[in-house]
C-alpha cells in the first residue's frame, strides 16, 4: 500500500485496484439521498453537479443515490432517484462523464424497500416480505410472490445494464433496512417456501439478486453490496442478530458475485438502530470498526466501512487497524468536498461536526439536505468566491457564527474586515451549546473558523459591545449586524434557558422549576438536565405533541437517555400564558382547558425569541447612506443552519 510519501495519511491516499479499476485513494462518499427536488424521481442538474464537486475534490469513489429504486412499485421516498426510469439517462451520463474528468469512479445504489416504503401517496399497497408490520411507518405489505421475486431480480440486473450503458463503473445493491435484509430476518420473514426458514433460505433473494446484477454486466463492471453488521435496535431486537450477520456477510462474499463489501452499524428499522447507523457526536468514532474488521478477516474482497469517519485521522487509523480496506467520509465529505486534496496537500480542513441537524437528520425530517458547517451545499454559489473589484472596510457586529461566517466570505472578497464581539469569546449561542451544553463538537467549527479568520488578516476585538459610534469611528465602507436574539420580555420574572444553560441557580422557593419549551430543540432538554443536576423539580411544558419535537430521529434517543436521570414532568400540548405570576397558566392549544402550577421557584423559556438589532436601527439613523446589513437572528430568530449560510451569504454580497 502506497500514498503521498511522508504523508501522515498514508494508507488513505493509497490506489486500491479492483476488477481492473483503480481507485485513486481509499475515500469513499456512500450513496445517499439529499431530499432535494426529483419530481418523478429524476436527476436535477444540481444533484449531478453535487456528486462531480466530489469527484473534483479529489474522492476515489464517488457513489450516489441512496434508496434508489429498481421498481416503480416502491416509491422513491426522501426525493430518491428513480433508477428503472429510462428519462434518467442523459443525466446519469452526464454525472459519470463529470466524475471521470476529474479522476473518480462512480457507482449508483440500488434497492427495493420492501415494506419500509409508504403506501400514503398512491394508496396502493407496499411490496415485501410477509404481511408483518413495519415497525417505524406501521406499513402491512402485500408479500410478494415467488414469480414477482424472479422478475424484481431481473429489474436489478436491467438497472445495472443501464448504468453501464450511461458508462458508470458500478452499481450497489443494498440491503439496509431494505427488501434483502428484511428476508434474513425471521421476525419480519414468515414465509413457508423456499425463501422462508431456514438461513440458507432467507438468504436466497440477496443471493439471486447479486447473481443476476453480475451475469447482466461486463466482468469489469464492479457490483458492490451494502450491510449492517449490527442492528443494535434496542430493547426489543429488531432486526437480524450479529453473528447471523457475520455469516452473511461471509457468505455473499463467497458468491464471487460481489466485488465490495459495504457494513455499517446500527439500521435504519427503529429510532435507536438509526441512531446508531447514522451516528451524531453522541456515537463513539468509527462506530462498526471491530465488526468490520472481524468480516474482513473473513471475507476475500475489499470491504468498505461506514459509520462515524469523520476525519483523516479516523480513515487513517481505521485501515492501519485493519477493520477496512476503504474508508466511507460521506459527512465529511459534505462539510469539506476537497477533503481528499486538503490531506493530501496538508491543508486545513473544515471539519464535520457530526451533529446531523443539516444533513441526515433533516432527511429524516422530510426536508432537503444542508450542512450545518458548509454553507455551500445549500448556495453552491459559496464554493468559489470572486474577488470583489473594489476593497472595501467592512465592520461585522456579532461574532456568532453568523458573523464569523460574514466576516470570513468578506474577507476572502478581498475586504478589509474588522469584527466586534461584546463577550469575551467567540461563537455566540454555538459557544454556549458547546461549552455548557450537549454539543462539544461546535467548538471544532468554531476554531477553524478562527483560524480561517487569522489566516485572512481579520481584526477581531472581543468585549466590545459596540454602538453605533463606535462602529462609525472605525470608518466603515459597509456594516454586518450579526448581534444575534434574546428572550422576549415576558412577565413574572421568566429565565432566558440560555442563562440557566450557563449558570444553574440554586433550588429556591417550592423548588419546582417550570421549563416552557417554544423552542422544540435541544435547548429545553439542555436546561431542564441542568436544572434537575442542581436539585430542582423540573416540569416542562411544550405546545409540541412530544418533548423535543423538532429534534430529528437520529438524535431523539438521546435527549430521552440524557433526561432519564431527571424524570421531568412533561406536559405536552400546553401552551404558556404569560402572566404576572406567582402562579404558571398553560392553555391547551387544542381544548383550551387551561391549567395552573402553583408558585414554581423558577420559570426558564426556552424559545420565545427576539431579534436584537437595534444597532442596524441606530446605524440607519444616524448614517443613512451606510450599506448596513442584518444577518443570522438579528435578522429573524431561526437556527444555526440558517445562521451560517445568511452569514456567509451576506459577506459573499459585499
Amino acid at each position: 500500500m502506497t500514498g503521498v510519501t511522508g504523508s501522515p495519511y498514508q494508507r488513505l491516499l493509497a490506489p486500491l485496484t479492483v476488477r481492473g479499476k483503480q481507485i485513486r485513494n481509499r475515500i469513499v462518499s456512500s450513496p445517499h439521498a439529499t431530499g432535494w427536488e426529483h419530481a418523478g424521481g429524476l436527476i436535477s442538474d444540481k444533484e449531478v453537479e453535487y456528486h462531480v464537486r466530489k469527484a473534483a475534490g479529489g474522492v476515489g469513489l464517488v457513489m450516489t443515490f441512496g434508496s434508489a429504486s429498481v421498481d416503480p412499485a416502491t416509491a422513491a421516498s426522501y426525493g430518491a432517484i428513480a433508477l428503472w426510469n429510462p428519462a434518467n439517462e442523459p443525466q446519469l451520463r452526464r454525472l459519470a462523464d463529470g466524475v471521470h474528468a476529474h479522476g473518480g469512479l462512480v457507482m449508483s445504489q440500488m434497492t427495493h424497500m420492501g415494506h419500509r416504503g409508504s403506501s400514503r401517496v398512491a394508496l396502493t399497497p407496499v411490496r415485501g416480505v410477509s404481511d408483518i408490520p413495519e415497525p417505524e411507518h406501521r406499513e402491512v405489505a402485500l408479500p410478494l410472490t415467488v414469480p414477482e421475486l424472479h422478475a424484481l431480480a431481473e429489474k436489478f440486473a436491467e438497472v445495472a445494464r443501464r448504468l453501464h450503458r450511461c458508462g458508470w463503473d458500478g452499481a450497489e445493491v443494498t440491503s439496509f433496512a431494505h427488501l434483502i435484509e428484511q428476508f434474513w430476518d425471521p421476525a419480519i420473514n414468515t414465509r413457508t417456501d423456499e425463501y422462508g426458514g431456514s438461513l440458507e433460505n432467507r438468504m436466497r433473494f440477496g443471493k439471486e439478486v447479486v447473481a443476476a446484477v453480475r451475469a447482466a454486466v461486463p466482468d469489469d463492471f464492479l457490483v458492490g453490496f451494502r450491510m449492517s453488521l449490527d442492528p443494535r435496535s434496542g430493547g426489543r431486537r429488531i432486526g437480524t442478530a450479529p453473528d447471523q450477520l457475520l455469516a452473511i456477510a461471509t457468505a455473499m462474499a463467497a458468491t464471487g458475485d460481489i466485488d465490495l463489501l459495504s457494513v455499517t452499524g446500527g439500521d435504519a428499522m427503529t429510532k435507536p438502530a438509526l441512531s446508531v447507523a447514522m451516528g451524531s457526536e453522541f456515537v463513539e468514532p468509527v462506530t462498526a470498526g471491530a465488526a468490520a474488521a472481524r468480516v474482513r478477516g473473513a471475507v476475500n474482497v475489499p470491504v468498505m466501512l461506514a459509520g462515524r469517519v469523520n476525519s483523516g485521522a479516523a480513515a487513517e487509523g481505521a485501515l492501519a487497524a485493519g477493520q477496512a480496506d476503504l474508508v466511507i467520509m460521506t459527512r465529511a465529505l459534505i462539510a469539506d468536498p476537497d477533503l481528499p486534496t486538503k490531506l493530501a496537500a496538508g491543508g486545513r480542513v473544515r471539519p464535520c461536526i457530526g451533529i446531523n441537524q443539516g444533513c441526515i437528520g433533516r432527511l429524516y425530517q422530510h426536508l432537503p439536505i444542508v450542512c450545518s458547517v458548509n454553507p455551500a451545499i445549500r448556495d453552491p454559489q459559496l464554493d468559489r468566491i470572486v474577488r470583489a473589484a473594489t476593497r472595501r472596510r467592512v465592520v461585522v457586529v456579532g461574532g456568532g457564527v453568523a458573523g464569523l461566517e460574514a466576516a470570513r466570505t468578506a474577507a476572502l472578497r478581498g475586504h478589509d474586515v474588522v469584527l466586534l464581539e461584546r463577550a469575551e469569546h467567540l461563537g455566540g449561542r454555538a459557544w454556549l451549546n458547546a461549552t455548557h451544553g450537549w454539543r462539544p463538537a461546535w467548538q471544532q467549527y468554531l476554531d477553524h473558523l478562527a483560524a480561517e479568520l487569522a489566516e485572512l488578516g481579520v481584526r477581531i476585538e472581543c468585549g466590545v459591545a459596540a454602538g453605533a459610534g463606535d462602529v462609525l469611528a472605525l470608518d466603515p465602507d459597509a456594516v454586518v449586524v450579526a448581534t444575534g436574539s434574546r428572550l422576549r420580555e415576558l412577565p413574572g420574572g421568566v429565565v432566558d434557558a440560555d442563562t440557566v444553560i450557563a449558570e444553574v441557580p440554586r433550588p429556591t422557593g417550592s423548588g419546582v422549576a417550570v421549563l416552557i419549551d417554544d423552542d422544540g430543540g435541544f435547548v429545553a432538554p439542555i436546561a431542564a438536565a441542568a436544572l434537575a443536576g442542581r436539585g430542582w423539580a423540573v416540569t416542562i411544558a411544550t405546545p409540541l405533541p412530544m418533548l423535543a419535537g423538532d429534534v430529528d430521529a437520529t438524535q431523539i434517543r438521546f435527549v430521552h437517555e440524557r433526561l432519564a436521570f431527571a424524570a421531568p414532568t412533561v406536559l405536552p400540548d400546553l401552551r404558556f400564558l404569560p402572566g404576572p405570576g406567582p402562579d404558571v397558566e398553560l392553555e391547551h392549544v387544542l381544548t383550551g382547558a387551561v391549567r395552573s402550577i402553583s408558585a414554581p421557584g423558577i420559570v426558564v423559556a426556552a424559545g420565545h425569541r427576539r431579534a436584537e438589532n437595534v444597532l442596524h436601527a441606530e446605524l440607519r439613523a444616524t448614517a443613512p447612506g451606510l450599506d448596513v446589513r442584518l444577518a443570522g437572528d438579528a435578522l429573524a430568530p431561526r437556527g444555526f443552519d440558517a445562521a451560517t449560510a445568511e452569514g456567509a451569504l451576506t459577506g459573499a454580497d459585499l
